[in-house]
């Protein structure tokens, strides 16, 4: 999938995302890493940047939005204060390169970098690729996070380049995720990933799911079922096709 001659494209960034996995690639357990001789740290900065730079000569975007997160809570954690609660915070050093490579990116390679707080940077980057595709743009949003996947839309020109396999991970580059993709990686098309996710939960954000329910019974009740709301109407059929706990924990 890749933009007609005269379609621009939009290159989206998942900052935090490649922060991170920037960060652990240098210094597993968070320790170490790369430093100026002065003790700077850089395993940010550098990871970052290479990456932005390799994923820009590949592409020629006509334009590139950076979405970070925030420190203030998002609406998400007051909802449930158990969000993220399990995951711990990253050292010192780490914010102390995040803060130097954002001042890189607006200052000397003035790059848009979008924050708003209460609110993560996926929901940001959503924002930004449905706006965009509704002018014309093609989007192409560079990220590790599979929530993104619901983003996904052929028709629109919308893809994931996702940076598979955790931030230890290494790899040539980041697997261009269409919508053939989605389905492969995750079972669901990209218009169900949020239902998928409502029955069988996400451990990464410490959000519970459907007790009874994993990923195969999410998936088969889907494809039977179409959505939550055919779920729900089709309760008696379930029990006949699933796990009787399924049915029951549904139920609620």
């Amino acid at each position: 999938m890749s933009p007609t001659s005269d379609q621009p494209l939009l290159l989206l960034v998942d900052g935090h995302s490649l922060a991170f996995r920037s960060f652990y690639a240098f210094s597993k357990g968070g320790e170490g890493g790369l430093a100026t001789k002065e003790g700077i740290p850089t395993s940010v900065t550098y990871g970052f940047l290479k990456a932005l730079l390799d994923n820009c000569k590949g592409l020629k975007p006509n334009s590139v939005t950076i979405a970070f997160d925030t420190a203030e809570p998002t609406f998400r954690h007051k909802a449930d204060p158990n969000y993220k609660a399990h995951r711990d915070v990253a050292p010192a050093h780490f914010f102390q390169d995040l803060e130097q490579l954002q001042e890189i990116l607006k200052t000397q390679l003035q790059l848009p970098l979008c924050l708003a707080p209460g609110f993560e940077a996926d929901d940001v980057l959503g924002t930004l690729a449905n706006r965009a595709a509704a002018d014309g743009w093609g989007v192409r949003i560079l990220s590790g996070d599979r929530d993104l996947f619901q983003l996904v839309d052929d028709s629109r020109n919308i893809a994931v380049l996702y940076m598979g396999g955790g931030p230890y991970a290494k790899s040539s580059g980041p697997t261009l995720i269409d919508e053939a993709g989605v389905q492969a990686k995750l079972g669901v098309a990209p218009t169900k990933v949020v239902e998928l996710k409502a029955l069988t939960g996400d451990s990464s954000d410490n959000i519970p799911g459907v007790k009874g329910v994993g990923p195969k019974t999410a998936i088969s009740l889907l494809k039977d079922n179409d959505d939550l709301d055919g779920v729900y109407r089709a309760l008696a059929e379930v029990e006949a096709e699933g796990p009787k706990a399924s049915r029951g924990a549904i139920k609620g």
